[in-house]
């Protein structure tokens, strides 16, 4: 049975948790990531299992809730949830970068905007997201402990990683921008054009809920914001699981599988002896610049020298 004991401070909640919200809301997820599975098997996108991972997440965030209505003293399954909730979005926001870093190798004929190719848009993008989920990661860690202190620094670290966070996506979007202008002009018409506005559609609703986290932890955890939307649960609804059950939605209704179809539709895969072929390459060029450098060191050496002895014969004349 569902009790709502307000006045014990051990209770896991500041309000009376709605029981059918966290149901429904664990249902949609769940038919999400069902979705996301199938759409994934179905056009063959196996990068797609960051998007799936992302609505995992969530879906254990809310599932965990649920458990929590029933048994809200469970301090670690309430620690599970909060943790579950404030990271998943990442996954989301990783697949972002993952797409757009195939639609430029797929649709541009040089696979470069401002010269960078498109691996390696793909790369840059993720590891400055994987930075940030762990400054994120340490920051939810240290805002779950029992301290006072703990849980005010581990907010405001959270809020490091989520400042970082928007930041990246910001250059993310002009970069998206310029891709988008320099589409073909037979391209633009296609998929393309459908599937970068899905990526905005996104990106906007990663960045609404990030506005939100700002302004939650920015100002502490004594802080009357934090306290205000602490005790109020629509918040948690409105600002965080709505915009991103839309974020998991808009690819469901334009998957990218239906845009990037075909040979050149994923990062070419190398080969044993290409690997082994790029791995000695990588080697004779460093050896190479070794030999230049000790080259360089040695006229620099023997240039010294030279001095040295004409200074010598100077001194004897």
């Amino acid at each position: 049975m569902v009790s709502c004991d307000l006045k014990n401070p051990d209770y896991g909640f500041n309000y009376c948790p709605s029981l059918p919200a966290a149901i429904l809301f664990t249902v949609l997820y769940g038919l999400a990531v069902i979705g996301h599975i199938f759409l994934a098997y179905k056009y063959r996108k196996p990068f797609c299992w960051v998007l799936i991972m992302g609505g995992t997440w969530e879906f254990i965030s809310i599932l965990t809730r649920v458990v929590l209505i029933f048994s809200p003293y469970n301090q670690p399954l309430s620690n599970v949830s909060f943790v579950f909730l404030v990271l998943a979005p990442l996954w989301i926001n990783a697949f972002d970068y993952m797409v757009l870093g195939r639609m430029i190798y797929y649709f541009l004929p040089d696979h470069k905007v401002l010269g960078v190719r498109a691996e390696r848009v793909a790369v840059f993008f993720i590891t400055s997201d994987i930075t940030s989920f762990l400054i994120q990661l340490c920051g939810a860690l240290f805002a779950v402990r029992k301290n006072a202190t703990s849980t005010t620094q581990g907010l405001h670290i959270y809020t490091a990683g989520v400042c970082i966070q928007e930041a990246v996506i910001i250059g993310f979007f002009v970069f998206s921008i310029i891709f988008q202008r320099r589409l073909p002009s037979a391209t633009r018409s296609s998929g393309a054009t459908k599937l970068i506005y899905v990526l905005y559609a996104s990106l906007a609703l990663i960045t609404y809920r990030i506005i939100f986290r700002i302004v939650e932890f920015s100002a502490g955890a004594k802080s009357s914001i934090h306290r205000a939307i602490n005790n109020h649960e629509w918040y948690v609804y409105v600002f965080d699981e709505a915009p991103m059950l839309l974020a998991l939605v808009v690819f469901l209704i334009y998957h990218p599988g239906r845009a990037l179809k075909g040979p050149g539709s994923e990062f070419p895969k190398l080969t044993k002896e290409q690997k082994v072929a790029r791995k000695e390459e990588k080697k004779r060029i460093k050896d190479e610049r070794k030999i230049q450098q000790s080259g360089r060191g040695h006229m620099s050496n023997d240039s010294n020298h030279i001095g040295l002895v004409d200074t010598d014969v100077e001194a004897r004349r």
